[in-house]
């Protein structure tokens, strides 16, 4: 199965493996007051990660400036998938 999608968090998920403490609190603190002036850059033009993966492993790694352009490249390669032109092995 394919997946082709942003990367809206530019952190990994399970980076902080930590039981619930004053370590996590902080840093989601900082996350909360940083995430608007990310997504503020997002939209003035900083680069969009575009992720390609088949059956949970990433095959493939784009970044495209813009959203509008970010959706277009998005289609294209799901235009890809579908016709079957992505379908060999992937090296990351």
């Amino acid at each position: 199965m394919w997946q082709i999608n942003r990367r809206w968090w530019p952190f990994p998920g399970d980076a902080l493996d930590l039981t619930f403490g004053l370590l996590e609190l902080l840093v989601g603190v900082l996350f909360l007051v940083l995430w608007p002036f990310w997504l503020m850059g997002k939209f003035l033009g900083v680069r969009w990660v575009i992720t390609i993966e088949r059956d949970g492993q990433q095959v493939g790694r784009e970044l495209v400036r813009g959203w509008n352009r970010s959706k277009g490249r998005i289609a294209e390669l799901a235009v890809q998938v579908a016709a079957g032109g992505r379908g060999g092995q992937f090296l990351i």
